[in-house]
Order: structure tokens, then sequence, then C-alpha cells
């Protein structure tokens, strides 16, 4: 029929009563989970009930304020999703990783103004070693898990590393990303030790370290960012700025990039060069699909006194990528089939794991997101503090440690991880 401009309004209207009360309900308890800690988010919040709005700073900086939980909505549940632990978008399949009861524990507090990173479980000594990344921090920090309580204390291996960025568990041995590269003075005795950005092994039942790769043929490694190591020993690592943004490094000389080392001929090669500054790096657990952050939004533009020396563009890249990978390729047949799985909702993804399910796990400021391996939401663990790395940690690897600015935390739920460095069928 012809609409005149009264029926034409009154049709408006009843249009908008039906959206508003179809969309009414954007978060409620989950069926068969904790209620007090988990909330099921309505068909993703896929339509909000107008006005609504999420703060973004438009100084290039961070603000807590930039986040799904604290968009200002006139939805009376959305106030479920500010005070929840964890945020379920797929709730059959969250419902088997949470389990019934799932925890998030907060382990300890620690100095703030240092990004911790680099977690790596040691079941030959079940402790976590991992990163205190800040500039003049030497010492790494290690967890030991025996005994009724964690009990934490500074790590310093022989000889020290500083600067470890990311690392990773394969055949009783550590391999860290290292993204330091000055002069720094050994923590014990006070002598000089010279040291590049690069590769480096650590056996944790030694506590020595060697280092593996430190130059691509006379030139230093950027800040050699995170790490995984396939089952034939091949080393895959990022390489982005960061460590020049924080002061660790000398400016960057090679382009952000993904390398594959080869312990046993010595070859370093670039994998992959289209990301604009590739981050967090895992692989699935039949090694038949390699996953690499870019946290490109950062822009480095800030003065040379300023740490670190980077803006915020939330405009630019902060991608999770898949590639195909060929262990047997050559050259640019290594990674193929490049294709954006996920866009992080804030900020981007920082260290990135894959459960033994194939489910991936990444840190995302405050936040870890539980993706499928195509990369759909299935939920989010909400922090207290900025999470850099998680890591899966126990004799089981059925606790995910999240490990951050300020703080470690542990989640008990039913999803497992897996050692590293075995392929899987």
């Amino acid at each position: 029929m012809m609409l005149t401009r009264h029926n034409l309004s009154t049709h408006a209207l009843h249009f908008l009563t039906f959206s508003v009360s179809a969309i009414a309900q954007l978060a409620a308890p989950c069926p068969g989970l904790p209620t007090a800690s988990t909330v099921c988010i309505n068909r993703h919040a896929s339509v909000m009930p107008y006005p609504f709005f999420r703060f973004h700073p438009s100084d290039g900086s961070l603000s807590p304020e930039d986040s799904f939980p604290r968009t200002n909505t006139t939805d009376p549940t959305f106030a479920l999703v500010r005070n929840a632990t964890f945020l379920v978008f797929d709730h059959a399949r969250a419902a088997d990783i949470l389990g019934p009861d799932p925890i998030l524990e907060h382990l300890f507090d620690l100095p703030p103004g240092f990004v911790h990173e680099a977690p790596v479980y040691v079941p030959s000594i079940n402790s976590v070693i991992f990163s205190a990344l800040a500039q003049d921090v030497v010492p790494q920090l290690i967890i030991n898990l025996d005994g009724p309580r964690p009990t934490i204390a500074n790590y310093t291996p022989e000889p020290p590393v500083y600067g470890v960025n990311g690392g990773r568990y394969h055949d009783g041995k550590i391999y860290w990303a290292v993204s330091a590269g000055v002069p720094f003075p050994h923590p014990e005795d006070g002598s000089t030790v010279l040291q590049t950005p690069g590769i480096v092994e650590l056996d944790p039942t030694t506590n020595a370290t060697r280092t593996l790769l430190n130059n691509y043929y006379g030139a230093q490694f950027n800040s050699p960012d995170d790490v995984v190591v396939a089952s034939n020993g091949d080393i895959f690592f990022t390489d982005p700025w960061y460590g020049w943004s924080g002061n660790l490094t000398a400016a960057p000389v090679l382009p952000a990039a993904t390398w594959r080392f080869r312990p046993a001929t010595g070859q370093a090669q670039i994998v992959e060069s289209s990301l604009v500054q590739p981050n967090g790096i895992a692989l699935s657990p039949d090694e038949k699909t390699i996953y690499i952050t870019d946290t490109g939004l950062t822009e480095f533009d800030m003065p040379e006194h300023v740490l670190p020396r980077f803006s915020l563009n939330s405009t630019g890249p902060r991608y999770l990528y898949a590639f195909d990978l060929d262990l047997e390729g050559k050259g640019g047949r290594v990674l193929t089939e490049k294709r954006v799985v996920f866009l992080a909702a804030e900020f981007g993804t920082d260290g990135v794991h894959v459960a033994a399910d194939g489910s991936i796990v990444g840190a995302i400021r405050e936040r870890v997101d539980v993706l499928s391996p195509e990369g759909e939401l299935i939920l989010q663990i909400r922090s207290t503090f900025v999470v850099n790395n998680v890591q899966f940690v126990g004799p089981d690897l059925d606790e995910l440690w999240l490990f951050g600015y300020g703080g470690v935390s542990r989640v008990k739920w039913n999803l497992k991880g897996r050692l590293e460095g075995r392929a899987s069928s």
C-alpha cells in the first residue's frame, strides 16, 4: 500500500519498538555456569539499543574506558557484563572449555610498570620461568609449583640474558626471543655482558644459556618478540620494533618481519614480510597452520625522550592471521594462504597459544580471548591487570596462567594445553 506521512510514522514507530524489545537482553546468566562470575552475551551484542557509546581516545593513548564491557548503553542487563570474569559468546563450546566451576585466581602482585612476558612451563622442574621486560632490569623470575602454594624468586642463568620477550619449551630446553641489544652489568658480579637481539637457548636443568642467532649477515635484528619451535626443530620468530620503543636496543635497521631459523644449518630466512608489526606467534597441534598477530596499530611517532616511542591508531592493523605452514617448503612456499581470522576488539593480540583441541588463546590488554581455530570468539576472560602473555601450566597443562603489568593470575577450567614441538594428527 502507499504510505502516508501518518502511517509511515506509525510503521516506523512499530519497527523501532520491535527492534528495541528484541535486543533488550544483551546479557544474562549462563545456564549451568556460575552466575557470580559468568555472563552470556546474547548474539554477540550485535545490536545495541540506541544510544550507545564506547570511548576512543583521540590522543593516541591507551584508556581502560576503551573496551567492550565499558560501553555505555541503556540496556540494564549490561551491568552484568561490566562485573563478569568470564564473558561467554558461544555457550555450547564455552561450557565445555570452562567446565562447571571455572575460577580466575590472582596469585602474585608484581612491581608496577614492568611488562611480564615469555612465560614457559618446564615440566622437569615443575616451574614457570618468565621475564620482567623493562629497561635496566636483567634477572628473570621463576615460580616453583612444588608445595602447597606457588613461590616466586629471581632467576639468573649463566651467562645472564637481558630483555627476554618471548619463550617456548621444546625437547627439554627453553628458546627465548631476546629483544635487548645493549651492554649490561652482570647482576651478580657487575662485569659487563655484551648482547645483541636474537635467539637464545636455555637449559633449565643447568641454567646455562647459549646464543643461537644474533645477526642477519652482519645486520642486527630489531627486537625478536615471540617464538615458537616446530617438531623438526625449526624456530619461527617475529621481529618487530618494540625493543627500540622501550630503549632496550638501537633503532631498527631491518624491516619488521617473521623469520624461520634452522639451528641445524644456522640459516635465518624471512618467511613473512607483509605484517606491519608482527607480534605473537603459535602453531596448530598438527603444525599445518601458523598463527601470527599484527599490532600495527602502534605508530612509532613519539619523540626520543618519550617511552614507549609509539602512539596508537585504532584504525591500524590489529589482526590475528592464519597461514598454511609447510615445514618442508623453501623460500616463499613456507607460509602460504594468508588470511585474517580475527580482529581484536581492544588494542591487539599480544602473546598467543594454541590449546590441545586447537582453540586459540590470546592475551589482549585486560582480557584473554578464546577463539575457535577459525577465529570465532567463544569466550573472554576479563583480568584486573593488563595481560601480555599466557601459558598452560601444570603436569596436565590444565591451568592457564596470565602474565602482565603488575600481576600473575591463573584460570582453572577444562581446557588443556600441549607440549609444543610435538605435532599431533
